[in-house]
């Protein structure tokens, strides 16, 4: 999670944007940016809360993803250490079929789901 944002609005709310140009506002965005391509790169997520009031969402969105996560594993069908780049696609499928799964509740409303994952990997390099 990025406090970035939220430390920079908090210091132009009490002190205006010469402070904020003092605390080198351009190292605060390079720092998101590289913090939401760490997160791309991973699979994870990352959240910029503008406002301290949004720190309490965040905090039950990341709750609710820790309670609802699972690890899988897989065996690559190209079993080649040549370093090159494989990517990734995980989807949810009905058992037995081609078909996206379908999830629903106890009033048979379908229920949505998210799915978050790397886009892929490089695969190790054979040690000579």
């Amino acid at each position: 999670m990025s406090t970035g944002r939220a430390f920079n609005e908090w210091l132009d709310t009490r002190y205006g944007m010469s402070a904020r140009g003092q605390m080198r506002s351009l190292d605060y965005l390079q720092a998101d940016n590289q913090m939401r391509t760490f997160a791309q790169m991973t699979g994870g997520r990352w959240y910029n809360p503008r406002f301290q009031a949004e720190f309490p969402e965040v905090f039950r969105g990341i709750s609710n993803s820790v309670r609802n996560q699972y690890t899988i594993s897989y065996k690559p069908s190209n079993p080649k250490l040549d370093g090159s780049y494989r990517k990734l696609k995980v989807q949810l499928m009905e058992p037995g079929t081609e078909k996206p799964l379908s999830i629903r509740d106890q009033k048979n409303k379908e229920l949505k789901y998210n799915i978050i994952a790397r886009d892929g990997y490089t695969a190790r390099r054979q040690v000579e």
